[in-house]
């Protein structure tokens, strides 16, 4: 079995958005949210939970880029960028 890399993805407790807006912005680096709606929430469950570790999850995870072709200098200039923006308190 092999890894697929698939996401990397990190949690920012303070203004996501904001941080990926300013990752790309600053850096050109471009990042997702691929679950934006808490499990709990989705119509297809049709639950009524009260669950809020997830909805606190779904508003602050954020998927960096991540693929085999992805060279180590590359590698090293998202994790220098993403380590930048949090410094500056985005």
């Amino acid at each position: 079995a092999t890894h697929v890399y698939h996401q990397y993805t990190i949690r920012v407790s303070d203004d996501r958005d904001g941080f990926a807006k300013a990752l790309d912005a600053e850096h050109g680096i471009g990042t997702g949210v691929y679950y934006p709606i808490p499990t709990n929430r989705l119509p297809s469950f049709q639950l009524t939970l009260d669950l809020p570790e997830t909805e606190r999850a779904a508003s602050e995870v954020l998927s960096l880029p991540v693929h085999p072709d992805l060279s180590p200098d590359e590698m090293t200039a998202i994790a220098e960028a993403v380590n930048a923006v949090a410094r500056a308190g985005v």
